[in-house]
């Protein structure tokens, strides 16, 4: 708790809160395998501030050494506004390929103000507001809520309310028009332009954490080809970490739904100069060795 102090003082002293600035960093890339963490290449991240917007891009690649055994690729874009020194998302756009093969490939295109966002041109998170949720059946209402957390408060109704061997969805909801408005409150709780992209939140995290040093926790909407969900971001502490031989001093920061760990540092301009993500049953770390502002 001591050192939570420390850091809120730390901040408070830094310079006047500003808008993010160009920058480009290299990492190298590695991965966990049955021989331990191994270096299997190296990423990339860029971030061009023009004109009262951004262009924020991702690339991390296996060496050509080691691309017969494990040949890896992921390219990330995202694109945004910055209106009143808030970053507003509107575009992103990932390609993953995993050997001969494209393991994702999708584009968002992000509406704050109307609340959805599009995949591929298919509308996704249109179902947040009042009339989306009013045109969904008991059925899927019920499986919302319990995918939402808020099973709690589904009331059923009818003779099969209580018969512990009809599944909650096939039952009748007795509290249709109650249920919609818990549902809108628990997925939407927050503004509206929070809605940030995987890339982005990168870019939101290292202005709010500079904007609001009381704050231990940060929730964004983000958004991918799962939907719009709500995602809580942690600060666990200072962590001392060795960057090109250098001992850096670090803010860990921690998102266990989406199994994500990654260290900022000041003299970095609170971006991240260390990742831990992992996706799946695979790990994967990248760790800075160059910044460039």
């Amino acid at each position: 708790m001591k050192r939570y102090y420390i850091f809120i003082f730390i901040l408070s002293c830094a310079l006047p809160v500003h808008s993010i600035s160009s920058y480009k960093a290299s990492y190298d890339f590695y991965g966990q395998t049955d021989l331990g963490n191994i270096k299997f290449g190296s990423a990339e991240y860029e971030l061009i501030v023009a004109n009262n917007s951004y262009v924020f891009t991702s690339n991390a690649k296996t060496d050509k050494l080691w691309s017969a055994i494990y040949d890896y690729s992921r390219i990330e874009t995202s694109i945004g506004l910055i209106e009143d020194n808030k970053l507003i998302g509107n575009y992103y756009k990932t390609i993953e390929n995993q050997g001969d093969s494209i393991s994702e490939n999708y584009e968002i295109n992000i509406y704050p103000n109307e609340r959805y966002a599009t995949l591929n041109s298919a509308v996704i998170g249109n179902t947040l507001t009042k009339s989306g949720l009013e045109k969904l059946s008991d059925r899927e209402l019920i499986l919302k809520a319990i995918n939402s957390g808020i099973a709690n408060k589904i009331e059923f109704g009818g003779s099969q309310a209580r018969n512990p061997n009809v599944p909650s969805y096939e039952k009748d909801l007795a509290n249709r028009e109650e249920l919609i408005g818990v549902l809108i409150e628990s997925l939407w709780e927050i503004n509206s332009g929070d809605i940030v992209d995987a890339l982005s939140v990168y870019l939101h995290i290292s202005e709010d954490i500079q904007k609001y040093p009381n704050k231990k926790t940060f929730v964004y909407q983000i958004v991918d080809k799962k939907g719009v969900n709500q995602r809580e971001f942690t600060i666990d502490g200072f962590e001392t970490i060795n960057i090109d031989n250098n001992e850096v001093e670090t803010i860990r920061i921690i998102s266990p739904k989406l199994r994500l760990i990654f260290n900022v540092s000041k003299d970095h301009n609170f971006m991240p100069v260390y990742i831990n993500k992992t996706n799946g049953e695979t790990n994967f770390q990248i760790t800075l060795t160059d910044y460039n502002q």
